[in-house]
């Protein structure tokens, strides 16, 4: 049986360790209420799901501010943003990478430093729920009136921001006709061998999920579907293939895919005009973005069976943050609230992002996300096979 590594380098997984540790003998002694509620999660009021607006704007004015994590450089708008709608309250935003995002609040929850209350973050590989909500380390907090417009299935662990996508991109100006492959297996083909381009699935945590979704659930029986759809013949697993997920990734890799070190790369190696032979990319779904500045012809293909799973933007309060009611307000106004004004949540709403909102309509020119094959975004079964699954690639050599 292979031997599973966690996925996390080795000093953010001895942080995260320790975290976890702390936190465990922590639960033990903290004393709760009646309730069964932490004094901080008493004071805090974590739990409920119903204050309003008004209700949440006048407590926050008592803390005064609010600070945010956050993997994207918008959260400098928002911050703004949301200075102006709730005077009174200074927003303080940090725009950091995913890893050093969080170690750092890692970190600092370790040493009772709370300076983080909001951390907008992807739960890639359910890490983040498996590790940090379910220990308390993070809070979910999602007020009623708004997840009546989401979707439970975005909401069971996770409050849901926006939904990104890793997408195969092909040239329009070198194809004019439409996409050249339209069934995943095409590009696993000889004629596509050396002219697909993606991330190295061993390089990153976003890469090694998404190659995960492909094997999980009932993806494998969809893409063994698909294979046949194609080409008239039942799938034969090959050696060490445990199902048509681990079949599709060894001929995927077989097939020399070119890796590269960005999504940028690989979005301008595709879409630049004046090409006759380009080849097709697997790229962040947000360089769509880039088009227009970029005179790109780049083009997504809404693949059979699936893309792949989702990459969801999510949103956290830190357990034992100083302003929680500001915290709970910043997330309802980056959500989009409930009064019709959408100033927190239109930096994010834009071409080749989703909104998990039923009353948020998407950014002009977006494909409806219900309209795209993609599979759903299971915690669980990302966490528990991510490691096989990385193994299994790291052995095709």
């Amino acid at each position: 049986m292979l031997q599973h590594k966690r996925w996390i380098s080795a000093a953010l997984a001895a942080v995260m360790a320790l975290s976890l540790t702390a936190c465990g003998s922590k639960e033990q002694t903290a004393e709760v209420n009646e309730n069964g509620e932490t004094e901080w999660e008493a004071s805090a009021d974590i739990f409920n799901m119903d204050q309003s607006e008004e209700e949440l704007y006048e407590l926050a004015k008592e803390e005064g501010s609010v600070t945010f994590y956050s993997i994207s450089s918008r959260c400098t708008k928002i911050a703004e943003a949301f200075m102006e709608k709730y005077p009174g309250i200074e927003c303080e935003p940090f725009d950091i990478s995913t890893n050093e995002l969080l170690e750092k609040v890692t970190r600092e929850h370790e040493a009772g430093q709370n300076v983080a209350d909001v951390v907008h973050i992807k739960d890639q590989d359910g890490s983040l729920w498996n590790e940090y909500v379910q220990n308390k380390i993070f809070y979910n907090y999602l007020p009623s009136d708004i997840a009546e417009h989401i979707d439970p299935k975005y909401t069971e662990t996770q409050v849901p921001l926006y939904i990104e996508l890793t997408q195969l991109f092909y040239n329009s100006e070198a194809y004019p006709d439409g996409a050249p492959v339209s069934n995943i297996w095409e590009i696993t083909q000889p004629e596509w061998k050396g002219r697909i381009m993606m991330q190295n699935p061993l390089d990153n945590v976003s890469w090694g999920s998404w190659i995960t979704g492909f094997c999980t659930g009932d993806v494998p029986d969809q893409l063994a579907q698909a294979y046949k759809d194609l080409t008239g013949e039942e799938l034969v697993l090959s050696e060490g293939c445990e199902n048509a997920g681990y079949e599709f990734l060894k001929r995927l890799h077989d097939n020399e895919p070119i890796y590269t070190s960005s999504s940028d790369e690989i979005a301008e190696s595709v879409g630049t005009r004046g090409q006759t032979n380009p080849p097709l990319g697997f790229c962040a779904s947000s360089k769509l973005r880039k088009n227009a500045d970029n005179d790109w012809c780049l083009e997504p293909i809404n693949l059979v069976p699936t893309t792949g799973i989702p990459a969801i933007n999510t949103l956290y309060i830190v357990e034992g943050c100083e302003h929680p009611n500001a915290a709970k307000l910043l997330i309802r106004f980056m959500l989009g609230g409930t009064d019709g004004d959408l100033s927190g949540y239109n930096e994010f709403n834009t071409l080749g992002g989703w909104p998990v909102r039923d009353d948020i309509e998407p950014a002009e020119g977006s494909t409806p996300y219900d309209e795209l094959n993609v599979s759903d975004f299971d915690p669980m079964a990302i966490y528990e096979n991510i490691n096989a699954v990385r193994d299994f690639w790291t052995l095709l050599g």
